[in-house]
């Protein structure tokens, strides 16, 4: 999973990168840094989107638009 694919993870879930951060129990900071690539993405949170996050079709629709806008 890319930074991009977490930044597109959090805008599709319509939530700020606060709500976020505490729906996936991380800190703000590390959204953030995840978010511009300063800080790589672990297996822990990895495991922590995957348990609190369905993917399905239509976010996977989401992303590819977002990937070609951004």
């Amino acid at each position: 999973m890319t930074n991009e694919m977490f930044r597109a993870i959090r805008l599709y879930k319509k939530m700020s990168q606060n709500e976020f951060a505490r729906f996936i129990g991380v800190s703000l900071a590390t959204v953030g840094r995840i978010e511009t690539g300063s800080l790589e993405l672990t297996p822990n949170v990895k495991a922590k989107l995957a348990d609190r996050f369905e993917f399905n079709d239509e976010f996977f629709s989401f992303f590819e638009k977002y990937s070609r806008i951004s």
